[in-house]
């Protein structure tokens, strides 16, 4: 039991003070993707059966959404771009799309709330998509394209974009296991669109550079924490390390060291050669966290039986936060750059694990600041309910529901936002 006044122990850091303060300037907020929460979108997704429809209709909302996160103490806010808004046919920009993005980024510089744009994030126009999408390299500069005129078009009013969020995810959810379009099942393919992914997140970079020099630019990653199935089997734990290598560390390792090479077993290798374009093209990391599978000798993800689970069946586990940062702690060294939390929260509709679930891993991100690692904000997934790709909107991940009511969780979240920070007995209240 902790009493006011007293001290416990901390496996990470030594005594843990009777309050767990964060850094003076961290950020404070939660994220967005166009698709799941603005309604109304004709994209590569709408017209293959998965339908947002009008979502959340944050699309007319946004300004009293905004005014819902800085009540809640928000200092910053992740959102995407809806590219088929912008250009919804080859080389036809839309004015409107400038206009009401434009208003968006005001909403938020009026309440004091810091953007951070994301450029991509699995969604592209149906023309983009005709044209054979991401497979070809030939089609980056179709996107290279929009992310040009959208920086000269919204840079005066940003300067965190987020070139891409979680490549790899989208490579294989659309490529190998085929849930999301184009619906495909080949893991070759799935490697070929991650390398043209990062490929063109590195040209991103350096385009956007050029227009605008002062810009803070990062790339968004999903990691998840990963465990052998059966600890003595050889195969489950070269499986493992070869899932680990590919999802977790493979990206930072190529911006690290400016090239990449995957070879699977059966596969062609995967290459980018050495180039100066792609090493220490990032100007901050972001970490998606969320989960922990064990890796059966098949390669099959498996959640531990008998784990604390979210809704969608994924094992909570705090834990993994504090693994999958120090698995990118080193590139980070290396890359002279901070680390965000860009995503982190559960599928949670009766809101009774969620408080939990921030607490236990906020705490884990304290430890991780005191230990010297450069982390500098954390964005809850989600502000609001949405869209859950191509689960639909069974689940519920806001810190809001649909129609704007405040959680619990939101409360407690406001109230650690407030103190910039909470007291250390709260890890006893919410089983830390």
């Amino acid at each position: 039991m902790i009493f006011a006044g007293c001290r416990s122990e901390s496996a990470e850091s030594g005594p843990r003070p009777d309050f767990l303060g964060f850094p003076k300037n961290f950020y404070w907020g939660a994220s967005t993707s166009a698709y799941q929460v603005e309604g109304g979108i004709i994209n590569d997704w709408s017209l293959t059966g998965l339908d947002a429809g009008q979502a959340v209709d944050h699309y007319h909302r946004y300004a009293s959404d905004f005014e819902q996160a800085r009540a809640m103490g928000h200092n910053a806010h992740r959102f995407s771009l809806e590219w088929a808004r912008f250009e919804p046919e080859p080389g036809r920009w839309n004015p409107e799309a400038v206009k009401h993005y434009r208003q968006v980024l005001n909403s938020l510089h009026e309440r004091g709330i810091e953007p951070f744009v994301a450029l991509l994030h699995f969604t592209q126009p149906a023309w983009f998509a005709a044209r054979g999408g991401w497979l070809k390299a030939a089609n980056i500069q179709d996107w290279l394209d929009f992310v040009g005129r959208v920086t000269e078009c919204l840079g005066d009013l940003n300067v965190n974009w987020i070139t891409q969020n979680e490549p790899l995810v989208y490579a294989f959810q659309a490529y190998d296991d085929g849930r999301w379009p184009p619906f495909m099942h080949s893991r070759q393919l799935a490697l070929e669109v991650a390398r043209n992914l990062l490929l063109a997140h590195a040209q991103a970079y350096h385009l956007i550079k050029s227009q605008q020099p002062q810009a803070h630019i990062g790339l968004v990653k999903n990691m998840t924490a990963m465990d052998p199935q059966y600890p003595w089997h050889p195969l489950s734990q070269l499986i493992t390390r070869l899932q680990d290598k590919l999802f977790n560390t493979a990206i930072w390792e190529a911006l690290t060291s400016g090239q990449l090479r995957i070879k699977l077993p059966g596969l062609k290798p995967v290459v980018i050669p050495p180039t100066r374009e792609l090493k220490g093209a990032i100007d901050f990391i972001g970490i998606n966290y969320y989960t922990r599978y064990l890796v059966a000798p098949s390669g099959k993800l498996i959640t531990r039986a008998g784990s604390p689970q979210s809704d969608l069946g994924w094992e909570i586990y705090s834990e993994g936060l504090s693994r999958v940062i120090k698995m990118t702690a080193p590139y980070a060294h290396k890359l002279n750059v901070p680390i965000y939390i860009t995503e982190n929260g559960l599928a949670d509709s009766q809101d009774n694990r969620r408080s939990a679930y921030l607490i236990q891993h906020l705490a884990k991100v304290w430890e991780l600041i005191q230990s010297g690692i450069a982390i500098k904000g954390y964005f809850h997934w989600s502000l609001m309910d949405n869209y859950e790709w191509a689960d639909g909107y069974g689940y519920q991940f806001g810190l809001l529901d649909a129609e704007r009511n405040w959680r619990d969780s939101a409360k407690l979240y406001q109230r650690i936002i407030q103190a910039n920070g909470f007291p250390a007995e709260w890890l006893i209240d919410y089983g830390v």
